[in-house]
């Protein structure tokens, strides 16, 4: 009998370390980048939805609206292949008239791609709730010349709960001064399309895993428990 307990006494460490393993292996998941707000939808062949570069000005952008805080925040956007072109991406709280750089939370230099993918163009932030608007110029020119941000004729968002999209933002004219003081026309609808992640967002595999850690370490308690010898003396 007392083999038979201590087997099952090692039985339930080890059941109780695996549990421990995989609760700890839960934890890493939560600090993966999740996405909280991305917009995209089928090609724009037509290239009507999208954002035409260029180095002399003609600034773009979109703005969404955040009700809580999120870390590590990457924001990526679609740009055609223009390999050798740059631009700059300005993260502001606000734009057009009377904007400075005081208004700028972040800003950044990128390179086009060569070949047209998602590219990011801002990463590292902490942001918190507020309206945000993302302001992007291209700064030199490439071997196609102008650049082009990708659009898409039918917009599909996907975003977390306090995560909203604030529309879009364009300048079709030569900018002089600070790219998002710009007198920028506005369209509500978001066609630019773009992927914004944060490591505060848990994937949805973590919540399983949360709660298969939960139930694997109340199951080795149980077992453990009805392992012990009955001391009682009757």
């Amino acid at each position: 009998m007392k083999t038979h307990v201590t087997y099952k006494r090692g039985w339930c460490k080890t059941i109780g370390c695996g549990a421990f393993l995989l609760i700890v292996a839960t934890a890493d998941l939560a600090e993966s980048q999740g996405t909280i707000i991305s917009i995209t939808g089928p090609p724009d062949t037509t290239h009507q939805f999208g954002a035409g570069l260029t180095a002399t000005g003609y600034p773009a952008g979109v703005s969404w609206i955040a009700t809580s805080a999120f870390s590590n925040v990457k924001i990526s956007i679609p740009l055609d292949a223009d390999a050798g072109a740059t631009g700059m991406a300005y993260l502001t709280t606000k734009i057009g008239s009377g904007t400075t750089a005081a208004n700028a939370l972040a800003s950044s230099s990128f390179s086009f791609p060569s070949v047209s993918s998602l590219t990011t163009v801002l990463s590292g932030l902490s942001l918190g709730a507020g309206t945000y608007y993302l302001i992007v110029q291209q700064t030199a020119t490439g071997s196609t010349g102008d650049g082009l941000w990708d659009g898409t004729p039918s917009p599909i968002i996907a975003s977390v709960s306090s995560i909203t999209a604030n529309g879009e933002y364009f300048y079709l004219n030569p900018t002089s001064g600070y790219p998002p003081a710009s007198p920028f026309s506005e369209a509500f609808a978001t066609h630019f399309e773009y992927n914004i992640t944060s490591s505060s967002v848990p994937e949805p595999a973590t919540y399983s895993l949360v709660i298969l850690s939960a139930l694997s370490f109340g199951l080795v308690r149980i077992v453990f428990q009805k392992s012990q010898p009955n001391n009682s003396r009757g």
